[in-house]
């Protein structure tokens, strides 16, 4: 495997953990105080950043972008500006990104 790939891998597995960390966090916090909006702003940008680089991951691996997420709501399609250029970070040859 690419070793690209597999840094790629690597920092999903960190933001993963990352992000349950945040939210076991996050349930202490409303347990004590109700609130906790900084936090859950916190997950929000984790979830974001793991998906786009899901999403470069399975296309790097040579899935489809319809085998990755088959189903998308109006209003929640990933940011394929962002997934580009986290594609160009880690592909060695650069190949079109496109929801097709």
């Amino acid at each position: 495997m690419n070793t690209k790939i597999s840094n790629l891998k690597e920092e999903l597995k960190k933001i993963a953990v990352e992000i349950k960390e945040v939210k076991i966090e996050t349930k202490k916090i409303q347990k004590q105080y109700g609130y906790a909006g900084n936090l859950q702003y916190s997950i929000l940008k984790l979830k974001r950043k793991f998906r786009n680089k899901h999403i470069v991951y399975c296309l790097l691996k040579g899935r489809k972008y319809e085998e990755i997420e088959c189903k998308v709501r109006d209003g929640n399609e990933p940011n394929w500006t962002i997934i580009k250029k986290i594609q160009e970070e880690y592909s060695e040859t650069t190949q079109n990104v496109c929801p097709c």
